[in-house]
């Protein structure tokens, strides 16, 4: 048994990673570190974790040190994961990133986004954690990025012909989960009963995200939906290929992953992958000669993050990869 460790163990994310975590054969958790609940039981935030008898922990090295853990998560905000990473890693231990800190091997790319970053070497050391895209790199690393749920939801689909397309507009439609905890139980669980709406319209802090692992300058308009979880992506852009090829590109680019499927006649929709570690993807012609569509869709909370985590984690510490990730779907 190998053990782990989760720093931010009470948010949306971390509840999600705990249940798919509690059933792996080769996992034991070990540490649950918490800023702000530290001293509490686990079981006292999240009634249902139950199996899981565990105080929530002030951070300390010299712990997990001692604990010889194999892996940590970090599900604490951006800006933060950048200060325990050094530590971690010289300590020996593989570390998953849930925040942006990692995602950018360009250090400046990362500050021109979000703010200074305090561990720019490490950048240059992480990988990005799309596992159908950089699984072998994936198997050697001690850092990873886990990327942004949005971010997944558009480089699955366009990554395979990702060199035969341009003018690409991605109109991305989120439930209120990807929001955090924080805000969801304040108010916008409540405010987005009966509405829908765009938000940071060409300025969400995920387009330079998916620039860069796309090589394509975009348009990203995201939305909120008023449901928990889900994305549903929705991806205008123009090739000079025909449908049949591009659609043979994604299929042999997918045809032998267990969590994308390419889909032929149904289209996708958020109940056939709420609750699981599965994309969905359609192409369609559009109606005018060279302009296509893709619709993609997937979980938020589980490809878009903590199911993808434990994808990484698998193939990171050996592991199958879809091991405690067969998940039944939410409806």
């Amino acid at each position: 048994m190998k053990k782990i460790g989760i720093i931010g163990a009470t948010g949306f994310t971390a509840y999600e990673l705990l249940k798919i975590l509690l059933n792996h054969s080769h996992i034991e958790i070990s540490y649950l570190a918490s800023i702000s609940s530290s001293g509490k039981k686990l079981v006292d935030i999240h009634p249902d974790l139950n199996k899981i008898d565990l105080v929530l922990e002030k951070y300390d090295i010299s712990e997990i040190k001692s604990r010889k853990l194999a892996c940590v998560f970090l599900t604490i905000p951006h800006g933060t994961a950048m200060k325990y990473v050094p530590e971690l890693i010289d300590a020996g231990v593989k570390v998953i990133d849930m925040s942006a800190d990692f995602r950018f091997n360009d250090y400046k790319t990362y500050e021109k986004v979000y703010a200074t970053h305090t561990s720019p070497e490490y950048c240059k050391k992480s990988v990005f954690g799309l596992p159908e895209v950089f699984r072998e790199k994936i198997k050697h690393t001690h850092l990873l990025g886990n990327p942004g749920c949005y971010v997944t939801s558009a480089l699955l689909p366009l990554t395979p012909i990702k060199n035969d397309i341009t003018d690409i507009i991605i109109d991305a439609k989120s439930g209120i989960s990807g929001a955090g905890k924080k805000e969801v139980e304040t108010h916008l669980a409540e405010y987005m009963k009966e509405n829908f709406k765009a938000y940071k319209v060409a300025v969400h802090r995920h387009q330079p995200e998916i620039e860069t692992y796309l090589d394509h300058k975009i348009e990203f308009i995201p939305h909120l939906l008023p449901i928990y979880q889900g994305i549903l992506s929705t991806i205008y852009f123009r090739s000079n290929l025909s449908l049949d090829e591009l659609k043979d590109k994604l299929v042999n680019a997918y045809k032998n992953e267990t969590f994308v499927k390419i889909l032929s006649d149904e289209d996708p929709e958020i109940k056939q992958v709420a609750g699981t570690n599965v994309c969905n993807i359609r192409l369609y012609p559009a109606s005018r000669s060279g302009q296509f569509i893709i619709v993609s869709v997937l979980d938020n909370l589980i490809k878009g993050a903590s199911g993808q985590a434990v994808q990484n984690m698998n193939i990171m510490l050996g592991f199958e990869e879809d091991e405690s990730l067969i998940l039944e779907k939410k409806f």
